[in-house]
């Protein structure tokens, strides 16, 4: 097992990485003196599958406990979800002493953590992410958040975790279609470092498509170490520099959305990557030598996204409900070189709309067009 200790302003908390680490939770939360009346918020699938063992590692660490389950889809992440829980913790009579623990993907995880920080002005939680989404991503830096709207993730909070535990067997018992929805993140870390992980990443993707142990345990340490230290800078977004994760995220949150959430957000990040080097290109931030070598290991999944040909002008309406705007302008975060990540970049609507149709280009004509 590895141990990440992920340190901001607010907040210092151990992730702990392994495969087969679940049963060690007991000895977790007696070790951080967390509370014992334990409220799981589960996926239904997770449940299905290990809901057995799950509940024999809770009961052995409860005095009180309760489990409620949900189905993972966007659409969980609402008001009406977050006011069933509520009622759900009143009435079993859940106080300030309540510890949540939620166990699935970042649906899951983005609810649990909102009802975390607002029950009570804030309760104990605990992430145990099933999916490499999660793992990588949505369960480290305290970000919560549901959707209003249009709007993904429009309303939510800064909480942090207790303890963020990734036990891999879940990561490894995944279809191939969630792990690359969870690579789409950790192709997007390999931007935010120096060409080494990215170059690791293009030569051995293929052990994660096979769920090779030993490399699913190295991409997501990888990542995890990427992001912790990121966000041990900039907490809370002030400085920008957190900004930085969310490279390709603003084409991404609009793919989502006009595609009313068929397209899983990690399969978005990937193509959401690839426009943000086409518009990077297109404000001649780098080189077609750049742009060709970036563009190869997103475009080793073209074949897995299933994607289909968008309007322009709608992906451009949808993504002024970006929560990073400013002053009605559309932000963006895009690349100049490998760890030299540009923030708060404004583009007309001429040029968006190029860089669009320049990804449309080579995700349809399956070659490198406009290169």
């Amino acid at each position: 097992m590895k141990t990440i200790t992920v340190k901001t302003k607010t907040k210092k908390y151990p992730v702990y990485i392994g495969n087969n680490i679940l049963r060690l939770l007991p000895e977790l939360i007696a070790k951080q003196k967390l509370p014992d009346r334990v409220f799981v918020i589960i996926d239904n699938k997770v449940e299905k599958i290990y809901g057995s063992s799950i509940k024999q590692v809770v009961n052995d660490l409860a005095r009180k406990k309760y489990y409620y389950s949900l189905t993972s889809t966007e659409k969980i992440k609402s008001f009406k979800t977050v006011s069933i829980i509520f009622n759900k913790l009143y009435e079993q009579n859940f106080g300030k002493d309540t510890l949540l623990i939620a166990i699935g993907g970042g649906t899951i995880g983005d609810v649990t953590g909102f009802v975390a920080s607002t029950y009570m002005r804030g309760v104990s939680i605990i992430h145990i992410p099933t999916t490499l989404l999660s793992a990588v991503d949505s369960s480290i830096g305290g970000k919560t958040g549901i959707n209003f709207l249009e709007a993904k993730n429009f309303i939510g909070t800064f909480y942090h975790p207790e303890i963020v535990l990734i036990d891999t067997n879940f990561i490894r018992s995944l279809p191939q279609e969630e792990l690359i929805s969870g690579f789409g993140e950790v192709i997007k870390y390999s931007f935010l470092t120096d060409k080494k992980f990215y170059s690791t990443l293009l030569d051995n993707y293929k052990l994660m498509l096979n769920k090779d142990s030993d490399f699913i345990n190295k991409i997501i340490y990888e990542s995890v170490k990427i992001k912790s230290a990121v966000i041990s800078h900039d907490e809370k977004e002030e400085t920008g520099l957190r900004n930085i994760l969310n490279l390709g995220h603003t084409f991404a949150h609009a793919y989502e959305s006009y595609t009313y959430y068929k397209l899983s957000h990690g399969k978005a990040v990937i193509a959401g990557i690839v426009n943000a080097m086409s518009l990077s290109i297109e404000l001649k931030l780098i080189d077609k030598n750049q742009y060709k070598y970036m563009l190869e290991l997103p475009m080793k999944f073209r074949s897995f996204l299933n994607l289909k040909k968008t309007n322009p002008e709608l992906i451009l309406k949808l993504m002024r409900y970006d929560k990073k705007n400013k002053d009605g302008k559309i932000k963006f975060v895009l690349i100049k070189d490998f760890g030299e990540i540009l923030v708060d970049v404004f583009a007309n609507d001429k040029s968006i709309k190029k860089s669009i149709e320049k990804t449309e280009q080579i995700w349809f004509k399956r070659a490198t067009a406009g290169l």
